[in-house]
């Protein structure tokens, strides 16, 4: 991925990405590329409104290049086809905020 591609991906991703202490959107200007080793990303984000620093790592991919990996042939048959959407995320997101269980609890229940 060059440079391009990434500040293309950030500017695409940027909106989804809320403050999780005010809720503020982050500017594309409070967000700061940290590093990067094959194809994993690391960039901070400090809220202009409450201060708050968050990190976020992501993975993108690079189709012309192999990715070998520890996952076995079961856990990759478990990633579904399509790309997880923004709209995934926040529904996920959305699902966490209101658990207030006991993760051990419901793994077992399953």
């Amino acid at each position: 991925m060059d440079g391009n591609q990434f500040f293309e991906l950030i500017k695409n991703i940027y909106t989804a990405l809320k403050c999780p202490s005010c809720g503020n959107v982050y500017e594309i200007e409070e967000i700061q590329f940290v590093g990067q080793f094959e194809g994993l990303f690391l960039i901070q984000m400090t809220c202009s409104k409450c201060k708050l620093p968050v990190s976020v790592n992501f993975y993108a991919k690079d189709p012309a290049k192999e990715i070998t990996s520890d996952l076995s042939v079961r856990d990759l048959r478990r990633i579904p086809e399509s790309p997880i959407s923004s709209d995934d995320v926040i529904a996920f997101h959305k699902q966490l905020r209101k658990f207030k269980g006991d993760f051990k609890k419901e793994i077992r229940k399953k």
